[in-house]
């Protein structure tokens, strides 16, 4: 057994430290968390940078698109340099960009930088899920990526009560100096705690078989299939959250405690639905859960678009919010885990392209939301519907492909 064998050995014997998690942590929530810390901030932000409201709402598909960006970029750097180095080259882009935030004195500039921050947080989010499989297999592996889950389904609870808290000490400037001392918290965690997991012995050296292993993978129907839907899964809450501050404040006159609560409320749900989609897959399938989960949430949104173009009641409308975190929760672990299922080699490249094609998704429903004035509730059930529709279109086409219809490059 080599050096590199006893060390993973090892580290499987004893299972992760403390230190080990806390690092992870970190690594996974820097990205909910720039997302969903300054939203009730988004208002004030609108009125300081003179811009409109759909305008500010950009600033968030900017960060979406640079995660999808960076997902593959960072992936292949970190087999062919190790883990920490890019990991940490994506930490300070983050920890500049947060601080070109602060100072950022036109809306075009705010984008911009947002979009370099979404690249920087990608480098945490994509080089965690790497090293657990660096160092660990089996329970342990199993144990650390259900913490990220928990870290990431948590943030979006804690961050906007944090920010709507911290509004009262400091402008909307001052939360992205919050963000930039919190990328550096993560950047003293992986010096501390997280060893290089990749030896130079299995790095890869020739970037030329790159652009075949994903040229392979899109040409397998049911690989690019459920990355779409894991998309459009995601979409649901992150096109939400891009509309809710200007829908809680506009329509139902909400102050930004109240509505951080509300969205804490939906993530929770989002979080229990979450729990239950293996037990579902389970039983029902991936095609019959998502078919229906998406064929229920289209109905809702319909009805919700029909009747309520100007609003509906609050307690209605927050209930709908909460049915549609639940049906993100029930059909994106169904839909990653059928996407990588269909993969039977390059694993690493297929998970590095599922996170683009999901961002990518996510950023371009978000963006849509953007294009009309949140005035009423009409923008975000049109991009929702859309999203249900070719969700259920998408998923009865895969119901009916055949093993042998699969790439075998895959």
């Amino acid at each position: 057994m080599n050096s590199t064998s006893a060390t993973s050995a090892h580290e499987e014997a004893r299972g992760p430290s403390l230190g080990f998690g806390i690092a992870l942590g970190f690594l996974s929530a820097l990205g909910p968390f720039a997302i969903d810390l300054y939203l009730p901030a988004m208002p004030a932000m609108a009125g300081a940078l003179s811009a409109s409201d759909s305008g500010v709402q950009r600033t968030l598909s900017a960060f979406f698109l640079g995660l999808a960006v960076a997902q593959i970029p960072i992936g292949s750097l970190g087999d062919r340099f190790g883990r920490r180095a890019p990991l940490m080259g994506g930490l300070c882009i983050f920890i500049a960009a947060s601080v070109a935030c602060a100072f950022a004195a036109t809306l075009e500039q705010l984008v911009l930088l947002r979009f370099l921050q979404g690249m920087g947080a990608c480098a945490g989010t994509s080089s965690a899920r790497a090293i657990i499989r660096d160092l660990h297999r089996g329970h342990h592996a199993a144990r650390l990526m259900a913490f990220t889950f928990l870290i990431i389904g948590i943030s979006p609870m804690l961050a906007p009560l944090l920010g709507s808290t911290l509004l009262h000490l400091v402008s909307w400037r001052g939360l992205f100096g919050v963000l930039a001392a919190a990328g550096m918290i993560a950047a003293g965690c992986v010096m501390l705690f997280l060893p290089e997991t990749l030896p130079p012995a299995l790095r890869t050296t020739d970037w030329r078989a790159l652009p075949h292993v994903h040229a392979r993978l899109l040409r397998t129907p049911r690989f690019v299939g459920w990355a779409i839907v894991a998309g459009l899964a995601t979409t649901i809450p992150f096109a939400f959250v891009t509309a809710a501050p200007f829908i809680y404040s506009g329509i139902y006159e909400l102050d930004p405690t109240w509505f951080s609560i509300l969205l804490a409320l939906n993530a929770c749900m989002s979080i229990i639905a979450t729990q239950a989609a293996p037990h579902l897959l389970k039983r029902f399938g991936a095609v019959r859960l998502a078919g229906s989960a998406g064929a229920i949430a289209l109905s809702a949104t319909t009805l919700v678009a029909i009747t309520g173009s100007d609003g509906i009641p609050l307690p209605l409308f927050q209930a709908y919010s909460i049915l549609l975190f639940m049906v993100a929760g029930l059909i994106l672990t169904p839909a990653a885990t059928s996407a990588l299922d269909s993969v039977r080699s390059g694993i690493g490249a297929a998970a590095g392209l599922l996170g683009t094609i999901q961002l990518a998704v996510t950023a371009l429903a978000s963006a849509a939301v953007t294009l009309w004035p949140p005035v009423s509730l009409l923008p975000l059930t049109l991009v929702l519907a859309t999203g249900f529709t070719a969700m259920i279109v998408i998923v009865a086409l895969l119901g009916r492909l055949r093993p042998e219809e699969e790439s075998s490059a895959a």
